[in-house]
Parts: structure tokens; C-alpha cells; sequence
């Protein structure tokens, strides 16, 4: 097997419930598109040049490995708020750029907040100049039935 630097990537987040708390995530995949794959878990560095899609491509094999960054959380206590963020920046020049995943019992503002610093100090470190800063983020309030709330990027070679 062969890997290939990603060459496009999609940001999406969802929410569902489920039966249990893994038929809650496995919900949300479904409705972010992404149910019948499997997510290879990636850290946090994007490719240069990477082209950002507003859509998932059409015809994903199932069963296909996708290079895929992401946030979960689960929970089946009623009453709990939980949701899961991304935080994307891109470099100057779109040269590469970082990925910073948080999840939580907290609200969807407070965990992009969160990413947020996570990607302007990954910046810093290195020494970078961060060009651009993109967030995708889910939340919800459980019920009577297990949630999760998931954030992603996912990476495709094509």
C-alpha cells in the first residue's frame, strides 16, 4: 500500500443520537457523509496547496481509507452540553498549515475558542505567519437518548 500527499480536503461536523453512545457517533458520521469509510486518524499538518471542497466527492468507495483529522465526544448523561471543534490555519501563501481538535462538555463558542488558541500558538512555535484561520464545529444538548458531536477534516488524494 502506497500513501499520497492529500491534494483536497473538506471540513463537515455533525450531531446525532443513537441507541447507544457509539450508535450516536456512528449516526453522525452518517449524516456528515462519511458513515461507510474508514477514518485513518491523522495528527495535525495539512499539505501545501491543498484545495479546500465545499462538498464530499461523489461515488466515495465504501469501505475506502480516508486520511481524516477529527473531534468526537459522546454522552448519555440528560442534560450535558458537548461539542466537538476543528480549528484550520492556513500559512501565508498557503504553504502548509495546522489542525487543532478539541471535544468537550462545554458549548460549541467555548470549544472553538479553544482550537482557536491551540492554532495561533502551533503558529507561533514554529514561526509561522497564519494567513487564514477556519473553524467547524458541533454541539448538543443530551436528552433522553446517547449524543456525540464530531468535527472533521477529511483529506482525499484525489
Amino acid at each position: 500500500m502506497s500513501w499520497t500527499t492529500p491534494k483536497k480536503a473538506i471540513m463537515l461536523a455533525a450531531t446525532a443520537e443513537g441507541g447507544t453512545k457509539l450508535n450516536a457517533f456512528d449516526n453522525a458520521l452518517l449524516k456528515m457523509g462519511i458513515g461507510n469509510v474508514n477514518l485513518v486518524k491523522l495528527s495535525s499538518v495539512i499539505p501545501a496547496h491543498i484545495e479546500w471542497l465545499d462538498e464530499l466527492p461523489k461515488n466515495i468507495p465504501i469501505g475506502m481509507l480516508l486520511p481524516t483529522v477529527y473531534a468526537h465526544i459522546e454522552s448519555d448523561e440528560p442534560g450535558s452540553t458537548i461539542s466537538a471543534a476543528l480549528g484550520v490555519g492556513i500559512s501565508e501563501g498557503n504553504e502548509g498549515g495546522l489542525i487543532y481538535e478539541y471535544a468537550g462538555y462545554c458549548t460549541k463558542k467555548e470549544a472553538e475558542e479553544m482550537v482557536r488558541k491551540m492554532v495561533e500558538e502551533g503558529f507561533r512555535v514554529r514561526g509561522w505567519k497564519l494567513k487564514e484561520f477556519r473553524v467547524v464545529s458541533a454541539e448538543i444538548t443530551v436528552k433522553d437518548r446517547p449524543a456525540a458531536a464530531i468535527a472533521a477534516v477529511i483529506m482525499f488524494p484525489y
